[in-house]
């Protein structure tokens, strides 16, 4: 018997419907197997070969293996060192619910998309963060999948009273977690729809432009004096190295430095 290679499985609570996965694989091998979900994968060391209806194939760095349910594969390494490789599973009812269209299948095993795959590998490391963001977590994943499955491109965009509505609904609420699919509900729109109208009204994503709100708002907050400690939990950022690092990749300085400087500014009598 084959020794058994060392595999994670988890779930992200953000995510439900997902089964992730990473492994590192040497001796082990995948005999031929269907699966009743999605299954999109990718090597971050050595490679693995495979059969998909009937054809072989090689998937090393840079490239997904995308298998819809019901596909007949295999899987085991390419090289004698083995291979380490993350997977999405996604559940059928899950993606239906998520994206428009009904249901959907993927076009081909192998997609050489450098960029996918390296959005798909940041995700799936980010997701190992058991304080990973919950909006930045299902806005990726949808996004990603968009273009996995070639969705038709957005008609529609969020007006600008919309915007301001929800900018204002956001800055009452820094303190909370969000969700995309509580965002989109204020509009009556599914989560998909809201994402794509939003950013192509924006230019940003949903989570990206709440994290410079609460930016915004904290710099307001450190003028007045508040700990940097208590600014960050006002403003909604629960892991202070979180805050401090957005801080100074906004702003060029620290939380404290800006306190400090302009506490000094406002003590030497200016308003």
């Amino acid at each position: 018997m084959k020794p058994i290679a060392p595999i994670h499985y988890w779930h992200s609570p953000h995510l439900p419907g997902v089964e992730l996965s990473h492994s590192h694989h040497r001796e082990f091998s995948y005999g031929r197997h269907v699966h009743l979900d999605y299954h999109v994968g990718l090597v971050q060391r050595g490679g693995q070969k495979f059969i998909h209806k009937g054809n072989s194939h090689a998937l090393v760095r840079g490239e997904l293996s995308t298998v819809n349910p019901d596909e007949m594969h295999d899987g085991l390494s390419l090289l004698p060192e083995g291979y380490e490789v993350r997977v999405f599973s996604i559940d059928p009812a899950t993606l239906a619910n998520w994206l428009p269209g009904g249901e959907h299948f993927f076009d081909r095993a192998l997609q050489r998309r450098p960029d996918l795959y390296a959005g798909f590998a940041r995700l799936h490391m980010y997701l190992e963060d058991p304080l990973a963001d919950g909006l930045l977590a299902q806005s990726t994943l949808l996004t990603l999948l968009g273009d996995l499955l070639h969705l038709a491109p957005c008609e529609h965009r969020l007006s600008d009273p919309q915007l301001r509505f929800l900018r204002e609904h956001l800055l009452d609420r820094l303190d909370q977690p969000h969700s995309l699919e509580d965002l989109a509900a204020l509009f009556g729109l599914d989560r998909f729809a809201f994402l794509r109208q939003f950013k192509k009204k924006s230019g940003m994503t949903p989570y990206a432009w709440l994290k410079r709100l609460r930016l915004e708002r904290s710099k307001a907050l450190l003028a007045r004096g508040m700990a940097v400690s208590e600014v960050a939990l006002t403003v909604g950022f629960f892991d202070q190295s979180h805050f401090h690092h957005g801080f100074r990749q906004a702003f060029g300085i620290t939380p404290a430095q800006y306190r400090q400087q302009m506490q000094s500014f406002t003590s030497r009598g200016h308003p």
